[in-house]
């Protein structure tokens, strides 16, 4: 891929900056999930294998993900070992938006999180977060039109700080302010007693929006310190490409390009010196059976270029689903991914 194609493409994209939910489903959806047909559940098993000279260690992850006729996700129950030992479930309605996660406590599951949806939006109208019976979150969010205006976080039904936010007239995000009512100065660090310092986000986000013909080019800035983000992507047919620039002081620090298409996912990361020289980078290429990675770090192994290979051994089932992923590493297996497929 080189600079002109990535020079073209850049002017084809369009994004918007969105506020983040407290409970991020990708961090609780696993990855390995994908499926043809209409699948009723999944178990899955993850083990990862670590070697060293004196024995090999196992982790065991399982999860069972329930999905609707409608190839949506129901539940996630996960498991500690075994099948024997549930400490987590998450529940999701009928638009695949988590609504309620269960957890173990001695012994016994309690709600963790409840939130509460009144319209279609992804966004909830509150989340409560429960982490024990002397601290309890909530986060209520103010809708305008379909957008959030206001958020507003509680601790132990105690106001602690709200973010109030703007958009522009095509409905993008351009302001993110925080507001702290022990806090109304600029300070992001605040001394509240002898040896004891608070310390706060900053105060204003912006975001910006660049359009030139079919282009735009969406940019966070936080002004304080003079840092920004500039993101930009672009999706077609065939492949998409993400691309995310960090700069500190107008100096570009880092670049991360994301391209991806039918039969691979490529990653590619840089990282530079203040006169844009790349410090370092790591690039993996993700095919259907191999990860190939290469890096290559300043001031390591003589400046010289690395490489690795991990293999995977794909085992499919009669829907052509796939049951079993063996990932091997010179010749060595350092994970196995096991799936046991229930259909309707």
């Amino acid at each position: 891929m080189n600079k002109t194609y990535l020079f073209i493409i850049f002017f084809q994209f369009g994004l918007l900056f969105s506020q983040k939910t407290k409970i991020d489903k990708r961090q609780i959806i696993p990855n390995e999930i994908d499926f043809n047909g209409n699948v009723k559940k999944i178990t899955l098993k993850i083990y990862e294998i670590n070697r060293n000279k004196e024995k090999i260690d196992t982790t065991k992850t399982i999860s069972e993900i329930h999905f609707s006729k409608l190839k949506k996700i129901l539940k996630i129950n996960k498991f500690d070992k075994s099948l024997d030992n549930l400490w987590n479930i998450s529940e999701f309605d009928d638009l695949e938006r988590i609504k309620k996660i269960s957890r173990k406590n001695e012994g016994k599951m309690f709600n963790a999180v409840i939130q509460y949806f009144s319209t279609e939006n992804e966004f909830p109208d509150s989340t409560t977060i429960d982490f024990n019976e002397n601290y309890k979150e909530k986060y209520i969010n103010y809708f305008k039109d379909n957008l959030v205006i206001k958020q507003e976080h509680f601790v132990k039904d105690l106001l602690q700080d709200y973010r109030l936010y703007k958009y522009n007239e095509k409905n993008q995000l351009i302001e993110d302010l925080y507001l702290n009512p022990e806090n109304n100065s600029d300070k992001t660090v605040v001394f509240k007693a002898e040896n004891q310092l608070s310390f706060y986000p900053e105060r204003l986000t912006k975001y910006e929006y660049k359009e030139i013909k079919d282009t735009l080019i969406s940019i966070k800035i936080r002004p304080k310190f003079n840092v920004k983000e500039v993101t930009k992507k672009l999706k077609t047919k065939k492949y998409s490409l993400e691309i995310k620039e960090d700069y500190d002081n107008d100096y570009l620090k880092s670049r991360t390009l994301i391209y991806t298409n039918k039969d691979s996912i490529i990653v590619y990361t840089y990282y530079y010196k203040n006169n844009n020289e790349i410090k370092s980078y790591y690039i993996t290429t993700t095919t259907k059976n191999n990860i190939t990675s290469k890096w290559k770090t300043e001031g390591y192994g003589n400046n010289e270029e690395r490489n690795d290979i991990i293999k995977i051994n794909i085992v499919n089932d009669k829907h052509k689903n796939w049951v079993k992923k063996t990932y091997s590493n010179k010749n060595q297996t350092t994970r196995i991914i096991e799936r046991q497929i229930e259909y309707y």
